[in-house]
């Protein structure tokens, strides 16, 4: 099986490649990197939601063959990104065994910041990212990592404004999903019972864990097992068996 993953706001997918040590052989880590970051930076950054889900769409069906068994897991943006991924890919014909969505709430888009990021100072904009525990240790202290880093997040927040306004996030799909949140997380506002359960035709299921927004850096061994468990069961439903 294929595990497609899918970044946070301002990060990159280079940190899934760390897990391929946790997950068995049979289950194929393929991190989905956005334009302007990691192995992408000399990419621009999309001018829109439709253009960077035009991309993913466009590399996930060249990575993609006929038949293969997959999976999408997407953190915070991340999800947020992976739900249209799933939209598109089914009706292209592929559909996901099954949408880890992590670090979401509620599958609808709202603005945790003050304005529309275009118009925050930098300093607003680090102010606004206390909802999601702040930046990183590393990036506030240091001039040059705030000036790298700081593109890449607005670029980001634009992708997700500009989805609120552009995409319809009331279709459902055809996938199961698997929602994972943090106990802790402030801005993983909670959905109204029932939301989630419109989204998937298939059915959805809820897991908590111990941290704040980015809680799975915390609990990545019970994260990836919750993972691993979930796939052999849906291999198996296909007619692969498993050992031991």
């Amino acid at each position: 099986m294929k595990l497609l993953c899918l970044p946070h706001a301002g990060g990159t997918a280079s940190r899934y490649h760390r897990w391929t040590s946790l997950v068995p052989p049979h289950i194929d880590i393929v991190p989905l990197e956005l334009n302007g970051r990691g192995d992408r930076m000399s990419h621009g950054f999309y001018a829109s939601f439709a253009e960077a889900l035009d991309d993913l769409t466009r590399r996930a069906a060249s990575i993609l063959e006929p038949g293969d068994s997959f999976a999408i897991f997407g953190h915070s943006m991340g999800a947020y990104i992976a739900l249209e991924l799933e939209r598109r890919l089914e009706s292209l014909g592929a559909r996901a065994d099954r949408l880890f969505l992590s670090g979401r709430g509620t599958p609808t888009y709202h603005n945790v910041l003050s304005r529309p990021v275009r118009h925050l100072s930098d300093q607003e904009l680090i102010a606004g990212l206390d909802a999601y525990g702040g930046l990183p240790e590393a990036v506030a202290g240091h001039e040059l990592m705030r000036t790298l880093f700081l593109p890449i997040i607005r670029a980001d927040f634009h992708l997700l404004e500009d989805g609120a306004r552009s995409i319809d996030e009331r279709v459902p799909v055809r996938s199961p999903l698997v929602i994972l949140n943090g106990k802790d997380d402030a801005a993983a506002q909670q959905a109204p019972p029932g939301v989630w359960e419109a989204l998937s035709v298939s059915g959805v299921e809820f897991h908590s864990y111990a941290g704040g927004h980015f809680f799975v850096d915390e609990n990545l061994q019970s994260i990836t097992q919750l993972i691993v468990e979930k796939s052999k069961r849906g291999l198996e439903k296909n007619g692969v068996s498993f050992q031991g």
